[in-house]
């Protein structure tokens, strides 16, 4: 029994990884040059993963990659990463 446990703890860890990173790459991104620092996409991010600023920024760790944000922005200064 201890070693079902101990495997399924190392499989849902390496899941974990292994999801982490992809999301890294599946994050969306702002681009510089389109951003208006409208604000649309803030309200839309249901994780809070949008920053203000001149430009806005996405934290790629936060991001779950849901569209949302992409989808409301004027501009279409969103896109995947």
């Amino acid at each position: 029994m201890f070693a079902q446990q101990s495997q399924y703890l190392n499989l849902s860890k390496t899941t974990y990884n292994y999801s982490k990173k992809l999301k890294q790459f599946m994050a969306r991104v702002i681009s510089a040059d389109k951003c208006v620092a409208c604000g649309s996409c803030i309200g839309e991010c249901p994780v809070e993963a949008i920053s203000e600023g001149d430009v806005y920024t996405i934290n790629a760790d936060a991001c779950i990659d849901c569209g949302a944000c992409e989808a409301t922005c004027p501009n279409e200064a969103i896109s995947e990463a």
